[in-house]
C-alpha cells in the first residue's frame, strides 16, 4: 500500500515573535514493513539555524531556530511511503507464549536492552488505581500474550468512547479511566499503562492513518490527523502493533513516524517562542492512497 502524507502546522502570533526554538518529529521512520520513498519539508520564515539529529530511540528529528521578527510560523512536511503487511498478522494468537512467561523473560538477562525502558511508568503512563484489575480481566492466568492483548484492545475500544475535545495532553490518565472518554493518544497511553502494570513492555507509536469519509461523501481536504497506537513486545515476533481506537491489529494502513515511552518523547512539533501575546495553532493533515 502506497500513501502520500502532507502535514502542515501554522502558528499565528498576536504580537511579533522575535525568536523561536523548535523540535519537529514528522520525518517518517525507517520501520520494518515501511519504506520511505520521499520526505521533504519547508519552514517559513527560513530558519537562521537548522540541524537534523536522532534521539535516544533512533527517531529522526529537526531542530531549528528563527532569530528574526515574525507573525507566523509555518512548518510543512511532505512524505511518500510504501507499507507492507507485517508478519505478525499471520500469527496464531493462541500459539504465542503465556504472558507470565514473557514477563519473567523480560526481567531476565536474556531480554534485549531495548525493552527495559518500556515496562516502567513514564510521563503520561502511570499505574493508577484500578488499572491492574482492569488489565487482569484480559490477562488471565496462563493466557497466550497476543490473545490477551487482542482481548484488551477490544475492551478498550468497547468501554471507552472516542470524544474529541474532552481531553488534552494535560488530562491525567485517572480522568480518562474514570470517564471512559478520550482520543487516540489517550487510548494508547491507557493500553500502555495496562500492559506495563503487569510487567510487559509496550511502546507508544506516533504516525498517521487515512480517515475515510462516510459512504457517498467526498473526502475533506485536511480532514486527516496525526494518529497514535501502541506496540507490545512478544518474543519471536518482536514489537507487535495494536490500535485500540479502531480495534485493529495493525496491518498496512498505519504510517509510522516515531516511537517512545509516551507522547512526551515524540511531540510532532514543540518549542519555545518569545512574543508579547498569545498564539493560535492550525494543523492540517492529508493522507491519500496512491494508485498502484
Amino acid at each position: 500500500m502506497r500513501y502520500k502524507v502532507n502535514h502542515t502546522t501554522k502558528y499565528i502570533y498576536q504580537a511579533q515573535a522575535t525568536l523561536c526554538h523548535n523540535i519537529v518529529f514528522q520525518s517518517l521512520g525507517p520501520f520494518p514493513y515501511q519504506h520511505v520513498e520521499k520526505y521533504e519539508y519547508s519552514i517559513q520564515p527560513e530558519p537562521n539555524f537548522l540541524v537534523k539529529r536522532k534521539d535516544f530511540f533512533g527517531n529522526e528529528f529537526i531542530y531549528f531556530a528563527v532569530q528574526k521578527s515574525h507573525k507566523e510560523l509555518i512548518v510543512k512536511s511532505d512524505s511518500e511511503v510504501t507499507l507492507e503487511i507485517p508478519n505478525w498478522t499471520q500469527l496464531d494468537p493462541s500459539s504465542t507464549p503465556p504472558w507470565e512467561n514473557v514477563k519473567q523473560w523480560l526481567e531476565s538477562t536474556e531480554a534485549p536492552n531495548e525493552t527495559r525502558q518500556f515496562y516502567l511508568e513514564s510521563t503520561h503512563v502511570k499505574f493508577i488505581d484500578g488499572l491492574r484489575e482492569y488489565t487482569l480481566q484480559s490477562f488471565t492466568p496462563n493466557r497466550p500474550i497476543m490473545e490477551a492483548m487482542m482481548d484488551l484492545n477490544t475492551r478498550i475500544n468497547t468501554d471507552f468512547k472516542f470524544t474529541p475535545g474532552f481531553t488534552d495532553i494535560s488530562t491525567p490518565l485517572e480522568d480518562v479511566f474514570r470517564y471512559k472518554k478520550g482520543v487516540c493518544q489517550d487510548f494508547a497511553h491507557f493500553g500502555l499503562a495496562c500492559v506495563r502494570s503487569v510487567g510487559l513492555a509496550g511502546r507508544y507509536m506516533s504516525g498517521y492513518i487515512e480517515t475515510l469519509p462516510p459512504p457517498g461523501k467526498p473526502k475533506m481536504v485536511g480532514a486527516d490527523a496525526s494518529h497514535a497506537w501502541m506496540a507490545l513486545f512478544i518474543p519471536e515476533a518482536g514489537w507487535v502493533e495494536f490500535d485500540a481506537t479502531n480495534n485493529l491489529l495493525v496491518s498496512n494502513q498505519h504510517i509510522r513516524v516515531a516511537y517512545g515511552r509516551d507522547f512526551a518523547d515524540i511531540v510532532p512539533l514543540k518549542g519555545i517562542v518569545y512574543s508579547g501575546g498569545g498564539q493560535k495553532m492550525v494543523v492540517t493533515v492529508d493522507v491519500n492512497k496512491v494508485a498502484e
